[in-house]
């Protein structure tokens, strides 16, 4: 029924239009969609009656079902947003699981460039540490065998280090070095010197081939402009002397009733030198008889230490064995060592002898046991100290 329009109408009636106009293409694609699904089914119904004439119509229509699935796909994941962009952020891969006997816990993430400002450093298991030199002085106690050049070779030092450390001790000696000796061992190759009175930071290093500078080192408690204290040691790195020249040793002949008797050894061709200087020769300090030139019997060469059968007798200084058995003239069992400097030592009246023929011993080696043999009237020892031959005053020579 067709009648007057009033504005109010009119403007329902626009907004219904706007409405409709919009949706328009909406209810399109709806109808579309609903008459492509109902499609087989009409083909499908009437496949059995005419397959022949419809079977071109209906895959047709299969194709255009893919086409606009498909289509569809992909408008309804484009509006879909990456995790990686929800993140800001490129995506993290992960690698494979390790191939390992234990199982993995957390999944590791593959590695991915860092920006150029910051730089990263791979991990080394095996971390080269380059030798340094020890930051002290150390002692070495020598041990049987011990060698000067195989103590330089344990070190990492020349041999000339090793006795240039220990003058006082080597005296540039290898025939000085016994067992149970305590020896400085320097941290590099040089020179380890005990100052004297007097002696001043460059005095030392003219005398050790040195610049000054090598003596304010890490290893000398030394300030530059300090003044030196006697008795101080120094480390003097790459400092050189020259070698003290030592004498070889100069064995003796025998005198008086010793050099007849069957304990006679055969001069040896080397051995060790003496000291010059003596210890005493037992552990007692009782003298138990006659002294040297006694005015009871003034040809006592020697002194007579109280002791018991047994104790030990050392060796008086380094030296080699010249007589070694009985003596017929008095002494019973005999030792005598020649100590390749004029000297000689006697040790009489012995229970036992421990040293053979042309053997080497040390300062303060047992040799023997005290005993009562020969002239005696008791325990004890009989110790010449002779120069050339003729008999000295023991208690000259001493400590």
């Amino acid at each position: 029924m067709d009648g007057p329009v009033w504005p109010a109408q009119e403007g329902m009636v626009a907004d219904e239009e706007r409405k409709q106009e919009a949706e328009a293409p909406v209810f399109g694609v709806l109808r579309l969609f609903s008459r492509i699904a109902a499609l087989p089914g009409q083909l499908l119904g009437g496949a059995g009656a005419d397959w022949r004439s419809r079977r071109p119509l209906l895959s047709r229509a299969t194709a255009h079902l893919s086409i606009a699935l498909v289509v569809l796909a992909i408008l309804v994941f484009s509006t879909l947003e990456p995790p990686a962009q929800a993140l800001g952020g490129p995506a993290l891969e992960t690698l494979p699981p390790p191939a390992a006997t234990q199982p993995v816990e957390e999944p590791v993430l593959a590695w991915r460039p860092m920006p150029p400002s910051e730089l990263t450093r791979l991990a080394e298991p095996h971390t080269t540490i380059p030798p340094r030199p020890r930051q002290t002085v150390i002692t070495y106690t020598v041990q049987p065998g011990d060698t000067v050049f195989g103590i330089a070779e344990m070190f990492g030092l020349t041999p000339h280090t090793i006795y240039w450390a220990n003058t006082e001790i080597l005296q540039d000696n290898p025939h000085l070095l016994w067992p149970d000796t305590v020896l400085y061992i320097l941290p590099v190759n040089g020179v380890y010197h005990t100052v004297e009175e007097g002696e001043t930071p460059e005095s030392i290093a003219e005398k050790y081939g040195v610049d000054v500078s090598r003596i304010y080192n890490e290893w000398n408690n030394l300030r530059p402009g300090e003044p030196l204290q006697a008795g101080m040691q120094l480390v003097i790195p790459g400092g050189t002397r020259e070698f003290v020249v030592w004498q070889l040793p100069s064995y003796s002949d025998l005198r008086g009733s010793a050099a007849y008797d069957s304990g006679v050894c055969a001069l040896p061709e080397t051995g060790l030198r003496g000291y010059g200087w003596f210890l005493w020769p037992t552990d007692s300090r009782r003298i138990s008889g006659w002294v040297f030139h006694d005015p009871r019997n003034p040809p006592h060469g020697g002194i007579d230490i109280g002791l018991n059968t047994g104790d030990p007798i050392y060796a008086a200084d380094n030296g080699v064995v010249r007589y070694a058995g009985w003596s017929n003239a008095g002494y019973g069992y005999l030792i005598v060592l020649d100590h390749g400097n004029g000297y000689q030592t006697y040790y009489a009246h012995l229970s036992a002898i421990w040293v053979v023929c042309g053997q080497s011993v040390y300062q303060g080696a047992a040799i023997g046991a005290g005993g009562n043999t020969g002239w005696s009237t008791g325990p004890h020892l009989h110790f010449e100290i002779r120069y050339e031959g003729y008999p000295q005053d023991p208690f000259a020579y001493l400590p």
